[in-house]
């Protein structure tokens, strides 16, 4: 008589990894570009601001924010 031995897979007891993350120069860029915008759009006078349709308030807001938020 055969004896038939099961193992269990290492691979399926192992949690699925998590969505990959941006690398290192990705986050900078991203980081850099929200800086950059943030300061260019605290340079915009009240009539370009009302012709893109930003209020002072909403303006303020985005600019208290730190670059690592979004």
């Amino acid at each position: 008589m055969a004896v038939v031995v099961l193992r269990a897979s290492r691979r399926s007891a192992v949690a699925q990894p998590s969505p990959p993350r941006p690398g290192r120069p990705a986050i900078w860029r991203l980081w850099l570009w929200r800086s950059r915008t943030r300061r260019e759009l605290a340079d915009l006078s009240p009539e370009q601001l009302r012709d893109v349709g930003l209020s002072p308030a909403a303006v303020r807001a985005e600019l208290r924010k730190p670059f690592w938020r979004p």
